[in-house]
């Protein structure tokens, strides 16, 4: 290739780079007035005691030890995690599931995919209070059945061996259709050949799913179990529109510990660590998908 050409084309690409760099600008003033600014602002108060009445007076790492130690953080550390983990892990196996249904020629498929989808379209509020009605004991349709058929009174939302395991039946009610689609989305994208291969060699449909569908679907899967997982840390508008963190503090949350914190004990300190920590847990999930993924984008362009 001729050298004059070799330095347009570098010409040409520090070009594309330097006006990438300045449309990009606007957006990551934005991002820094919105997210940056407030993220230190936050970390600066975690270092204080503050109650929004007097001045914020600096106590160093108190905010912290104290929630290390706190036994009512903790059960919240625990149902947060217990929320998520325990989400995401029937979550990605009934969405798949619903995914491969929907990835043959099915009667009113369509309409079903939409039906299925649908509920995220609702916001968690008005999700909440159709669910907390579905389950009430005295006029709740699911209890009506459950009387009808001769069972007993089931109290989904007072009984603190319930509550949880049923805040997360409706989550996963309303994020169902999103992750449905995404994985459809990746079902679509296999070549068909490879599945019909492995057929033609013996495998049934299991052996077809774990060895060829499964592997074939990593990067949909990773960011699924990725973004699921995000979202179940940061629960808060159901258990805060349905249970109020009860029973017995049987669905309270990190981030409904730090609404709590911040608006009924003012004790924005201690909210503002929790924000903080917040922060590191989920950046510690979401980096390192996107460092391999980087690192497979550099390999692949070498």
């Amino acid at each position: 290739m001729p050298r004059s050409t070799v330095s347009d084309a570098a010409d040409l690409e520090k070009q594309q780079r330097r006006a990438g760099r300045w449309l990009l600008a606007p957006a990551m003033v934005l991002l820094g007035a919105t997210v940056v600014l407030p993220l230190l602002f936050a970390a600066v108060l975690s270092l204080t005691k503050y109650d929004l009445l007097s001045p914020p007076r600096f106590v160093g790492l108190a905010n912290y030890q104290a929630l290390f130690t706190d036994a009512r953080f903790g059960q919240a550390v625990g149902n947060t995690l217990f929320f998520a983990v325990g989400q995401v892990a029937i979550g990605i196996v009934v969405a798949l599931l619903v995914a491969m249904l929907f990835d043959r020629p099915l009667f009113g498929g369509t309409a079903m995919r939409t039906l299925i989808y649908l509920p995220q379209a609702m916001s968690y509020v008005t999700v909440a209070l159709l669910w907390s009605f579905l389950y009430d004991p005295y006029v709740g349709p699911i209890n009506h059945l459950v009387k009808a058929m001769g069972g007993p009174q089931i109290n989904f939302l007072t009984d603190t061996s319930l509550a949880m395991p049923s805040i997360m039946a409706m989550s996963l009610w309303r994020n169902l259709g999103y992750y449905m689609i995404i994985l459809l989305a990746g079902l679509k994208a296999i070549p068909p050949e490879l599945p019909e291969a492995a057929q033609v060699d013996g495998a049934n449909w299991f052996q077809r799913t774990w060895h060829v569908t499964i592997p074939q679907l990593a990067s949909p899967l990773l960011f699924v179990a990725v973004t699921w997982l995000m979202g179940g840390l940061q629960m808060f508008t159901q258990a805060y529109v349905m249970t109020r963190g009860g029973p017995a503090n049987a669905t309270r949350s990190i981030v409904y510990d730090m609404y709590e914190s911040a608006f009924t004990g003012l004790d924005i300190g201690r909210a503002s660590a929790i924000a903080v920590l917040m922060f590191a847990v989920v950046m510690l999930i979401a980096l390192p998908p996107r460092l391999i993924a980087g690192m497979r984008g550099r390999k692949a362009r070498a």
